[in-house]
């Protein structure tokens, strides 16, 4: 590395041009050159601050722009955040996704969270009902026998309050004559579905 230095260095003192320079300097007298100097020095140092200012003013746009980005981001991120939690509010039948559960099925499994027996529930076959745009109304009688008001109440609200939209149109209750408490029930429910898009 220092020979291409050294060679550099000879290449210019043999240069025309900085000999005629070097000329020049040496006919200044010793005030022009100390003239010379200080403006040379100050260039030297205006030059610096220039690229130093320059430099300083692009760091500090660019930390201007990734601090604005982290807002975005933590904005998106918080609004993601919004959407995911109100998304785990609604239930599954009310986000527009197809539940292909049978009904009776879903009857089953009201009743067995409430602590009934399969022997206790009887749903009828599906009967068409009305259908406005993209929903379809069917109609079953939902039959439960021997259980008791709390249950019967309990699974009453759990239909109607339920992840799939089911309304109870009549109840008939038929009460037990031996005293056990017991009874029987029959529900007439109305339910909606969406219509397929085949």
């Amino acid at each position: 590395m220092s020979k291409y230095l050294q060679r550099f260095a000879d290449w210019i003192q043999e240069n025309p041009s900085f000999q005629l320079l070097r000329g020049k300097w040496d006919e200044l007298d010793q005030q022009s050159r100390l003239y010379l100097k200080v403006a040379s020095a100050t260039m030297v140092v205006l030059l610096a601050g220039w690229v130093f200012i320059g430099s300083w003013w692009k760091v500090r746009s660019i930390k201007s722009e990734i601090a604005e980005k982290d807002t975005i981001l933590r904005q998106v991120q918080s609004a993601r955040n919004e959407m995911q939690a109100l998304r785990n509010q609604i239930p599954p039948s009310r986000t527009g996704e197809a539940d292909a559960q049978p009904w009776s099925i879903y009857f089953e499994s009201i009743a067995g969270g409430i602590g009934l027996e399969k022997s206790s529930l009887e749903v009828s076959t599906e009967s068409a009902g009305q259908s406005r745009g993209l929903s379809k109304e069917s109609f079953f009688e939902v039959s439960l026998k021997k259980i008791n008001v709390k249950q019967l109440t309990r699974f009453a609200a759990q239909v109607e309050n339920g992840r799939r939209p089911v309304k109870i149109r009549k109840m008939q209750i038929e009460t037990k004559s031996d005293l056990s408490g017991y009874l029987d029930a029959k529900l007439s429910v109305a339910v909606y579905s969406m219509k397929n898009s085949s």
